[in-house]
């Protein structure tokens, strides 16, 4: 019961729910994968989006999309191509569940929309960490290579554990992971100040989100 109502509790805080409506969504299927099509049907810029494969035999896929620095504006449609070839086979099972717009306002799963904020929150400290992380390495002089071997190891110690990927646990997990991953990555060819730069305009970015996380 004290479960219950902290969640209607917490759906309750959720401002502006379903004052906009469900961004619209076609799908096409291309050698190797799909392509989402993502269109705005607001009148509220578009800064997240969950795309889920929902109730198909045997196979599960999300796609938890953040675009707070190019969010998709009122009308326009944005090309997500991804590698997964069964959401383009079966579009009939895939749905965009929750989406955030820039006001704050949103639409979609009640539980959904809560799940996709608690993930920006995660991503918001792992950005923080992250940020720590490279400065300290960039006050110290440490190699690059050393950098990228030691992000990589915490990318991999991140990894969510056990089968379940639907619950919020393990959605913030795969969340962080990504998020210094795709900076161990990104260090390939940038040097440590730029992508301590560039992480800094990302955590900037979230900071800075509604609703206010």
């Amino acid at each position: 019961m004290f479960v219950k109502s902290l969640l209607a509790a917490l759906l309750a805080a959720i401002p502006f729910w379903g004052a906009e409506p469900l961004p619209g969504l076609r799908i096409q299927p291309v050698g190797g994968g799909s392509i989402f099509y993502v269109k705005n049907n607001a009148a509220q810029p578009l800064t997240g989006y969950l795309i889920e494969l929902v109730d198909y035999p045997g196979s599960y896929y999300a796609l938890w999309q953040d675009d707070l620095t190019a969010p998709i504006e009122p009308g326009m449609e944005k090309k997500v191509p991804v590698n997964n070839m069964i959401v383009g086979a079966a579009p009939d099972y895939v749905k965009i569940d929750a989406a955030i717009f820039a006001d704050g306002s949103s639409a979609g799963v009640p539980e959904k929309v809560m799940m996709f904020l608690e993930r920006r929150r995660a991503k918001l400290a792992i950005y923080r960490e992250l940020e720590q992380r490279l400065q300290k390495a960039q006050a110290e002089g440490t190699a690059k290579d050393a950098v990228i071997a030691d992000l990589k190891e915490w990318a991999d110690s991140l990894e969510p554990k056990g089968k379940n990927r639907t619950s919020q646990a393990a959605v913030n997990a795969m969340a962080s992971r990504d998020a210094v991953a795709n900076a161990a990555a990104a260090l390939g060819t940038h040097t440590v100040a730029e992508e301590l730069a560039a992480v800094r305009m990302d955590e900037l970015a979230l900071a800075a989100s509604k609703p206010a996380l």
